[in-house]
């Protein structure tokens, strides 16, 4: 089972999925015209019935059919389909609109569909007609089914407006062609200085050549890129022993770049390894301290450490917790050298939808994840919450549009600033599916100095009364980065060493981190304001 199940819409099913498309010879007067339409379609419809990895293909045979035929009902019913799983969306609009508007009655659920495609082109309003018509077209029985999926669905449309109102100062950049290309992209996670980032992504030299049996799409395999000054380099597959013939995913990364959380998913539909970085080498991922507690029959995906590698935050859809996928914490046995039974973090964060992409930042104090259950906008929207002195958790705060969509928005990871981050989304100048992009926040925008008679006059005269204006909040991350190379005093040769954080306040080592035994680098990240 692969990591990338929850980059698949959730739709109702499409009604009219296993109707055939027939096509008559008066239609296309032309016999090789026709017999070139009967051949595509035949590879269309075999295409379609795949599902989601087959839309795609099955996308540009109808299209050469609907070249031909511009007036199908289904035809332009099952287009708007294809579109609605891709990264261009919007385009479903048109085919379902025309699919209508030809045979109102083409399937039980183009309301919703449409209802769909407005939603997640951002016309929100239309999108609550649609839905509302929708519900108002349901029998009793299929209404009481329906009726909870299709309100939030509505909530979600009018949350987005006001979301979409005030939107946030951010800079929101494709991560570029080193990173990105046609195929799928995601889960990005990076060193705390930003110096290394590794991600997922499904291409055809995926390790092995294998595809997935159930999307037909290439199985995940993880990449690695290294930063170049401004832009990232040239991205490659680093192959063994990370990536193997089945699904290899990234999960989570210490902050020094030297611990690597991977998922598998060859056993219990999913679980999380670890993989330690000695010397330039990667070792086999290993489930030897998850084994008791973390890993089960269920499904264990994305994963996090604090910033001393002694706390984990990880996503599970074990029994016992609030809805799908909980978050969870675990922290590190020491004597038994494995992580402990692990609790869910709760109602505060998690709901009776699924959260995902659980992210702690190196602060120790504000964790970021995404969720369907609190207040989006669609799909999963990217939330933070923060740790206070008492220990509890704020109330999940969305990060706003437009860094959050209507679509997926997933897996966000933060620098040790917390002024850039990098995200998974599917949007129109993408490469072609779900890409990964980098995000500035640019920060509370500054009001304007306006020259007023006062400031004119108190170039001769005194100005008559001070005004102060409000001041501008300036949020900033409690965090300190020490980062250096470990070397013999003699040789200069580059040395691997255990490095030892002390309180002194309370006499205890509250980190231990390590050097690389070939480049002798360390990073070590701390919440600033201690000694």
């Amino acid at each position: 089972m692969k990591h990338i199940f929850i980059l698949i819409l959730v739709l109702s099913g499409f009604a009219a999925s296993s109707q055939e498309i027939e096509i008559d010879k008066k239609d296309i007067p032309n016999k090789d015209d026709y017999k070139k339409a009967k051949d595509n379609l035949k590879l269309a419809e075999n295409y379609y019935l795949m599902g989601r990895g087959g839309y795609r293909k099955a996308l540009d045979h109808y299209l050469e059919i609907h070249r031909l035929i511009p007036n199908h009902d289904l035809l332009n019913y099952k287009i708007g389909n294809c579109y609605l799983y891709s990264i261009q969306k919007p385009k479903c609009i048109d085919y379902y609109e025309k699919a209508f508007k030809l045979n109102p009655g083409i399937a039980p659920d183009i309301l919703f569909v449409l209802a769909r495609g407005y939603h997640l082109s951002m016309q929100l309003d239309k999108a609550i007609e649609y839905y509302k018509k929708y519900m108002n077209s349901l029998p009793p029985k299929e209404l009481q089914a329906k009726q909870i999926e299709i309100k939030k669905y509505i909530e979600e449309c009018e949350y987005g407006k006001e979301l979409a109102k005030n939107p946030i100062r951010v800079f929101i950049d494709n991560a570029g062609e080193n990173i990105n290309s046609s195929y799928p992209e995601y889960n990005a996670i990076i060193s705390t200085d930003e110096s290394v980032m590794m991600y997922t992504a499904r291409r055809p030299d995926t390790y092995g050549g294998g595809v997935d049996e159930q999307d037909y799409l290439n199985f995940e395999d993880i990449y690695i890129a290294y930063s170049e000054g401004s832009q990232w380099g040239p991205s490659k597959n680093v192959g063994k022993p990370l990536n193997t013939n089945d699904h290899d995913a990234t999960v989570g990364l210490s902050a020094d770049g030297q611990t690597l959380f991977v998922f598998n998913g060859k056993t219990n539909g999913g679980d999380i390894l670890v993989s330690v970085l000695k010397g330039t080498e990667w070792t086999k991922p290993d489930d030897g301290p998850m084994k008791k507690f973390i890993n089960t029959p269920y499904k264990e995906s994305s994963a996090s450490f604090s910033f001393d590698g002694r706390t984990m935050y990880f996503v599970s859809d074990r029994e016992g917790g609030y809805g799908g996928l909980d978050i969870y914490i675990s922290t590190w046995d020491d004597k038994k050298q494995r992580w402990d039974e692990p609790r869910n973090m709760g109602a505060s964060i998690n709901t009776r939808y699924n959260e995902e992409g659980v992210f702690m930042h190196p602060d120790g104090r504000t964790l970021y994840f995404s969720s369907k259950g609190h207040k989006t906008m669609g799909g999963y929207d990217i939330f933070k919450s923060t740790m206070g002195d008492d220990g509890l958790w704020s109330e999940p705060e969305n990060l706003g549009y437009p860094l959050n969509t209507p679509d997926d928005d997933v897996f966000f990871v933060v620098n040790a600033s917390g002024k850039r981050g990098y995200m998974s989304s599917v949007r129109d100048e993408g490469y072609g599916d779900y890409d990964i992009y980098r995000v500035t926040f640019r920060g509370p925008e500054k009001p304007p100095v306006l020259q007023g008679e006062d400031n004119l006059l108190a170039q001769v005269a005194p100005v008559s009364e001070v005004v102060i204006e409000d001041a501008v909040e300036i949020k900033t991350t409690r965090l300190t980065i020490v980062k250096g190379t470990i070397q013999d005093g003699f040789t200069l040769a580059n040395l691997s060493a255990s490095i030892e954080i002390v309180d002194n306040e309370k006499n205890e080592v509250v980190s231990i981190a390590s050097s690389n035994s070939s480049t002798g680098k360390y990073l070590v990240t701390l919440p600033s304001g201690k000694n």
